[in-house]
Protein backbone atom coordinates (compact mmCIF):
# COMPACT_ATOMS: atom_id res chain seq x y z
CA UNK A 1 0.00 0.00 0.00
CA UNK A 2 1.70 3.43 -0.84
CA UNK A 3 0.73 6.53 0.92
CA UNK A 4 -0.14 9.25 -0.79
CA UNK A 5 1.06 11.60 1.63
CA UNK A 6 4.20 13.90 0.20
CA UNK A 7 7.36 14.12 1.91
CA UNK A 8 7.57 17.55 3.42
CA UNK A 9 10.11 19.97 1.90
CA UNK A 10 12.93 20.95 3.89
CA UNK A 11 13.05 24.61 4.74
CA UNK A 12 16.01 26.54 5.54
CA UNK A 13 16.59 28.21 8.59
CA UNK A 14 17.02 31.78 8.85
CA UNK A 15 19.03 32.90 11.99
CA UNK A 16 17.39 35.99 13.49
CA UNK A 17 19.49 38.13 15.59
CA UNK A 18 17.05 38.45 19.21
CA UNK A 19 20.04 40.29 20.93
CA UNK A 20 19.64 43.75 19.27
CA UNK A 21 22.93 45.63 19.16
CA UNK A 22 23.89 43.70 22.14
CA UNK A 23 24.22 40.46 19.27
CA UNK A 24 25.69 42.32 16.39
CA UNK A 25 28.24 43.37 18.45
CA UNK A 26 29.05 40.12 19.64
CA UNK A 27 29.17 38.73 15.84
CA UNK A 28 30.85 41.87 14.92
CA UNK A 29 34.24 41.41 17.33
CA UNK A 30 33.90 37.88 16.42
CA UNK A 31 34.21 37.66 12.66
CA UNK A 32 36.68 40.74 12.88
CA UNK A 33 38.98 39.02 15.50
CA UNK A 34 38.51 35.60 13.12
CA UNK A 35 39.74 37.15 9.55
CA UNK A 36 42.52 38.95 11.84
CA UNK A 37 43.65 35.88 13.02
CA UNK A 38 43.72 34.47 9.76
CA UNK A 39 45.19 36.91 8.24
CA UNK A 40 48.26 37.68 10.43
CA UNK A 41 49.01 34.08 9.80
CA UNK A 42 48.96 34.29 6.27
CA UNK A 43 51.41 37.52 6.57
CA UNK A 44 53.63 34.77 8.84
CA UNK A 45 53.62 32.48 6.30
CA UNK A 46 53.79 34.40 3.16
CA UNK A 47 56.52 36.83 4.20
CA UNK A 48 58.44 33.89 6.33
CA UNK A 49 61.49 34.67 8.74
CA UNK A 50 61.87 38.09 11.09
CA UNK A 51 59.92 40.13 8.36
CA UNK A 52 57.32 37.47 8.71
CA UNK A 53 56.56 38.37 12.30
CA UNK A 54 56.83 41.68 12.19
CA UNK A 55 54.41 41.79 9.11
CA UNK A 56 51.93 39.66 11.34
CA UNK A 57 52.12 42.02 14.36
CA UNK A 58 52.35 45.08 12.00
CA UNK A 59 48.48 43.17 10.62
CA UNK A 60 47.66 42.46 14.02
CA UNK A 61 48.44 45.99 15.71
CA UNK A 62 46.76 47.72 13.14
CA UNK A 63 43.07 45.54 12.66
CA UNK A 64 43.04 45.39 16.47
CA UNK A 65 43.25 49.14 16.86
CA UNK A 66 39.93 49.24 14.28
CA UNK A 67 38.69 46.06 16.08
CA UNK A 68 38.36 48.28 19.43
CA UNK A 69 37.66 51.56 18.07
CA UNK A 70 34.68 50.09 16.02
CA UNK A 71 33.96 47.90 19.06
CA UNK A 72 33.48 50.92 20.97
CA UNK A 73 31.38 53.22 18.72
CA UNK A 74 28.64 49.91 19.03
CA UNK A 75 29.04 48.93 22.14
CA UNK A 76 28.36 53.14 22.77
CA UNK A 77 25.06 52.47 20.14
CA UNK A 78 24.10 49.74 21.96
CA UNK A 79 23.94 51.21 25.57
CA UNK A 80 22.30 54.20 24.35
CA UNK A 81 19.24 52.19 22.46
CA UNK A 82 19.02 50.43 25.74
CA UNK A 83 18.87 54.02 27.29
CA UNK A 84 17.30 56.83 25.28
CA UNK A 85 15.98 55.03 22.36
CA UNK A 86 14.85 58.47 20.52
CA UNK A 87 18.62 59.91 20.71
CA UNK A 88 20.07 56.38 19.90
CA UNK A 89 20.75 57.62 16.38
CA UNK A 90 21.97 60.42 16.97
CA UNK A 91 24.66 59.28 19.66
CA UNK A 92 25.75 56.79 17.08
CA UNK A 93 26.40 58.56 14.75
CA UNK A 94 28.84 61.07 17.24
CA UNK A 95 30.04 57.60 18.15
CA UNK A 96 30.96 57.16 14.57
CA UNK A 97 32.63 60.56 14.21
CA UNK A 98 34.59 60.39 17.23
CA UNK A 99 35.91 57.03 16.30
CA UNK A 100 37.57 58.44 12.91
CA UNK A 101 38.55 61.88 14.94
CA UNK A 102 40.54 59.29 17.47
CA UNK A 103 42.27 57.21 14.92
CA UNK A 104 43.33 60.06 13.27
CA UNK A 105 44.96 61.65 16.40
CA UNK A 106 46.45 58.25 16.85
CA UNK A 107 47.94 58.23 13.38
CA UNK A 108 49.19 61.67 13.66
CA UNK A 109 50.49 61.47 17.23
CA UNK A 110 51.81 58.31 18.20
CA UNK A 111 54.83 57.61 16.62
CA UNK A 112 55.46 54.89 14.64
CA UNK A 113 57.66 51.95 15.81
CA UNK A 114 60.83 50.89 13.76
CA UNK A 115 59.20 47.70 13.08
CA UNK A 116 56.01 48.43 11.63
CA UNK A 117 55.33 47.66 8.37
CA UNK A 118 53.15 49.66 7.06
CA UNK A 119 51.91 47.86 3.55
CA UNK A 120 51.09 44.83 6.26
CA UNK A 121 49.56 47.59 8.39
CA UNK A 122 47.48 48.70 6.13
CA UNK A 123 46.17 45.66 4.98
CA UNK A 124 45.49 44.86 9.01
CA UNK A 125 43.22 47.45 9.04
CA UNK A 126 41.21 47.09 5.80
CA UNK A 127 40.67 43.29 6.58
CA UNK A 128 38.95 44.51 10.01
CA UNK A 129 36.97 47.01 8.34
CA UNK A 130 35.49 44.78 5.56
CA UNK A 131 35.12 42.36 7.86
CA UNK A 132 33.07 44.04 10.69
CA UNK A 133 30.92 45.64 7.97
CA UNK A 134 30.15 42.81 6.44
CA UNK A 135 28.99 41.45 9.46
CA UNK A 136 27.40 44.17 10.83
CA UNK A 137 25.32 44.30 7.58
CA UNK A 138 24.43 40.86 7.58
CA UNK A 139 23.53 40.75 11.31
CA UNK A 140 21.75 43.82 11.26
CA UNK A 141 19.82 42.25 8.17
CA UNK A 142 18.49 39.94 10.67
CA UNK A 143 17.44 42.25 13.37
CA UNK A 144 14.13 43.86 13.92
CA UNK A 145 14.63 47.01 16.57
CA UNK A 146 11.51 48.71 17.61
CA UNK A 147 12.05 52.26 17.32
CA UNK A 148 8.64 53.86 18.81
CA UNK A 149 6.50 52.14 21.47
CA UNK A 150 3.25 50.52 19.68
Amino acid sequence: MKSSMKKPMKTSVKRVNTRGWWGILTACLIGSVAALAVAVVVAWLVVGGAAGGAAAASLGLAGAAVVVLSGLTLLVTAWSWDRWREQAVFIALFGFVLKIILMAVLLTVVPTPAWLDTMAAGLGALVAIVAWQVTEVLVFARTRQQIYDD
